[in-house]
């Protein structure tokens, strides 16, 4: 009996000390699984430049602003990686990395990889991420490019040597591409659209005698330019005048094709094209050469980059070939049909896709998922930055099965 009565007053003992021990203390920190950050600049112009990391706000979005709108994390530190003394240019994208900080460290921690699956970048786009411990989080981005028009050629002139031809001074605030159209009097006699060169020789068209003028501007190049930046006002060059004795009898003209007596590989201006013995040139198909597929347009102009056939997404490598497996392409992941037996060969492959024995996911642009996304109704995990299906592990306290799928 008195045994007994020790052990119910020492069970009281350690009862009562355990009282003393802070609640708070018991509970567990919780993990901040996702971050999502709001950006902007007050517009900028070509030639400004970037305003001082002091005049940003970090709680609202107004102006020149870098903020959270969540009470887990909150803005402490913005520092520019682009020089904050450079001068903007149309298609500038202004880097800065932003200091996150857990507003409660015993409560809220930044744990595991930080990738651009699980940090949101509103107004700007994600480049990279570092912690430093539990309670700092280092984010990169970009801004917006700076929109605006594109700078004119400050001078146009025709060169001393011969007839036809034409010269332009390239400009700093740039796409590097011009249009430059050759006129006859006030008739346009040829235009030479997205030439990425700053000279171009007139005088295969030089087939009248007359005056002659061209003018000269600069141009986006890509899509992506198009959204941001406009065409310059044009440029023009003084007139020359061409006596009869002198004009062109047209050779050389490209019409869009090169003229020349070479089969195969031809290279005419900043394009390829393919010619036959007869002299007909590939054109607006697939043609395969030396076991490798190349793609024509109407023109017979060999294409790059991503390119849309019958509904159907392919990309073609700078030297025209096209590309298959997994590629990275603007900071997303893709797969291209690799098999010339089992589906489109090349083609960018939507939805499930087995490789190497794991599964992974495209959602209808064609980029692989990571993280969490939901599919058909069922939640699965993606890991990041590999983008293979999780099975039969758990991710963060939540458990996926044998096909991956969480289940509450």
């Amino acid at each position: 009996m008195r045994h007994f009565k020790r052990l119910a007053a020492l069970a009281s003992i350690v009862s009562l000390l355990g009282l003393s021990i802070p609640f708070e203390s018991l509970a567990a920190v919780k993990t901040i699984s996702s971050v999502t950050i709001y950006a902007g600049l007050e517009e900028l112009a070509s030639g400004d430049t970037l305003p001082a990391e002091s005049s940003f706000k970090t709680n609202e979005g107004t102006g020149n602003y870098v903020y959270t709108n969540n009470d887990k994390y909150e803005v402490s530190d913005l520092d520019w990686i682009t020089s904050d003394t450079k001068e903007m240019k149309v298609g500038s994208e202004p880097k800065m990395k932003v200091t996150l900080r857990a507003t409660n460290s015993d409560e809220y921690a930044f744990k595991g990889g930080y990738q651009s699956s699980n940090i949101s970048i509103k107004g700007g786009t994600y480049v990279s991420a570092s912690r430093s411990g539990s309670d700092t989080l280092y984010v990169t981005f970009t801004f917006k490019p700076i929109k605006g028009s594109y700078d004119s050629p400050e001078d146009a002139y025709w060169r001393e040597s011969g007839y036809g031809n034409a010269k332009w001074s390239s400009v700093d605030n740039s796409s590097g591409t011009y249009d430059v159209y050759l006129y006859r009097g006030s008739n346009i006699v040829k235009k030479v659209e997205k030439l990425k060169a700053t000279s171009y020789n007139f005088y295969p068209y030089m087939t009248k005698a007359g005056t002659y003028s061209f003018k000269v501007r600069t141009v986006a190049n890509t899509e992506s330019e198009q959204k941001y930046g406009k065409n310059s006002d044009w440029t023009e060059s003084d007139e020359v005048y061409l006596p009869q004795e002198k004009v062109s009898d047209g050779s050389g003209q490209d019409n869009g094709t090169p003229v020349s007596g070479q089969v195969g590989w031809i290279k005419n201006g900043n394009s390829w094209y393919y010619r036959y013995p007869d002299g007909t040139y590939h054109k607006n198909n697939w043609a395969k050469i030396n076991n490798k597929w190349y793609l024509f347009d109407s023109n017979g102009a060999m294409v790059t980059g991503w390119q849309q056939r019958n509904n159907v997404w392919y990309l073609l490598n700078s030297d025209g070939t096209m590309t298959t497996g997994w590629v990275a392409s603007n900071n997303k992941w893709y797969y291209l049909n690799p098999s010339a037996t089992s589906g489109v060969e090349g083609a960018m492959m939507i939805g499930w896709i087995n490789y190497n024995n794991k599964w992974y996911y495209t959602d209808q642009t064609g980029a692989m998922q990571e993280g969490w996304k939901q599919v058909d109704g069922n939640w699965y995990y993606f890991y990041p930055g590999e983008g293979s299906k999780a099975v039969n592990t758990t991710i963060s306290g939540f458990p996926v099965d044998g096909n991956g799928i969480w289940r509450k």
